[in-house]
């Protein structure tokens, strides 16, 4: 019979040490998880959820870890462009500068906060409130929280203001705006009018119809596909059986203002456009 190996303590310690090497190998730390989810927003700015859980993170480990100098210098950057900003639209480089150092530095709560604020005297209210949220998340602390949940209601006050401007000034565009004509005004107005193309073609309007045609050296008219050949306008848009079986989709669009009548037809699998423009 072979006789059994007997492990010695210390060689028998060292083999446990070796087995459990590789487990202790695959347990990232705090900071470890904090530079690759760091790393993976750089890939997804947009993703709040991995924002919130880097802020979840940050807040397990002690000590806190430091801000990036990267961070703070486009911090320092947006406040003072945003200190300076006058308009919504003067916020935009002061955004941008936000942006860079809260993808350095996702769990900074002054950043949020002021990004935040930026945000809301942008005008940008949805973004806005997704800010204020992430510096709650970072628990800043009774008091200031209870002053950015305050800041919430302000947001959500301003959005409605806005939206109602927005109203009363579609309101006040439509009622300014000159009145449009009905189709039977239109009609009205090109009645009689003779439109000519570069073509050397026309196209008389009389009533509610319309005749095609060209006119000859002997100044007669005549109509190069069929003789008098006319159709009745519908509308500003009216699409007719063109008379030439290898046209398609014969349409005519008188404009909105009646100084010109488009042509447009598919002939041999190409489109075409031929615009008439009134005679005077």
């Amino acid at each position: 019979m072979r006789p059994r190996t007997i492990l010695s303590v210390p060689i028998l310690a060292l083999l446990l040490v070796a087995i459990a090497a590789p487990a202790q190998a695959q347990t990232a730390s705090p900071q470890q998880t904090l530079n690759q989810y760091v790393a993976d927003l750089q890939q997804s700015p947009n993703d709040i959820a991995l924002r919130e859980n880097i802020i979840a993170l940050v807040q397990t480990m002690h000590p806190a870890p430091a801000i990036p100098e990267e961070a703070r210098r486009h911090y320092v950057v947006g406040k003072t462009l945003s200190d300076g900003a006058k308009k919504p639209e003067d916020f935009n480089d002061a955004i941008a500068e936000y942006r860079s150092a809260l993808l350095a530095a996702p769990w900074w709560p002054e950043a949020n906060r002021d990004f935040a604020l930026t945000l809301e005297a942008a005008e940008r209210f949805d973004e806005a409130i997704v800010y204020v949220k992430l510096y709650m998340a970072t628990n800043p602390g009774e008091e200031r929280t209870r002053a950015a949940q305050d800041e919430l209601y302000k947001i959500e006050a301003r959005q409605k203001l806005a939206a109602k401007a927005r109203v009363e000034e579609s309101a006040a565009k439509a009622d300014a705006a000159p009145p449009q004509n009905s189709f039977e005004d239109l009609l009205r107005k090109i009645d009689g009018r003779r439109y000519v193309s570069r073509q050397s073609l026309v196209l008389d309007v009389i009533g509610r119809f319309a005749k095609f045609g060209a006119i000859n050296t002997q100044g007669t008219y005549d109509s190069p596909l069929t003789p008098d050949f006319s159709f009745q306008i519908i509308g500003r848009v009216t699409t007719v059986q063109p008379p030439d079986p290898g046209v398609s989709g014969l349409t005519w669009i008188i404009s909105e203002d009646g100084e010109s009548i488009t042509e447009r037809y598919r002939y041999n699998g190409m489109n075409y456009d031929y615009v008439y423009h009134w005679q005077r």
